[in-house]
């Protein structure tokens, strides 16, 4: 079991939730992206595992997750990339952006 940080649109955190409920309720929670490019500007793309409960088989960006309550969004980017696709580079938060993707 794995818990999300629920946030208010201002990213400011609200408590905790187990990972699978927020997403069956739809509940805002704080996540990150990892985009990953080479010098030639392409994006280094992975595919979702058939397995996912959602989005399964999906091409999408390098790796994305969630940070745990006692990590930041870079230490958490850095952990999942490592993680997810057995390298490490420094990263650098770009933006932020809030969005809602039903859940089946």
């Amino acid at each position: 079991m794995e818990d999300v940080i629920l946030v208010d649109i201002n990213d400011e955190p609200l408590g905790l939730m187990e990972k699978m409920e927020a997403h069956q309720k739809g509940l805002l929670h704080r996540a990150f992206s990892v985009f990953i490019f080479n010098t030639k500007g392409e994006l280094l793309l992975q595919q979702r595992a058939m397995q996912k409960y959602h989005s399964a088989g999906l091409w999408t960006n390098t790796c994305c997750s969630h940070p745990r309550y006692d990590e930041t969004v870079i230490e958490a980017g850095e952990r999942r990339l490592r993680e997810e696709m057995g390298f490490s580079t420094p990263l650098q938060k770009i933006f932020d952006f809030i969005y809602h993707a039903p859940f089946e």
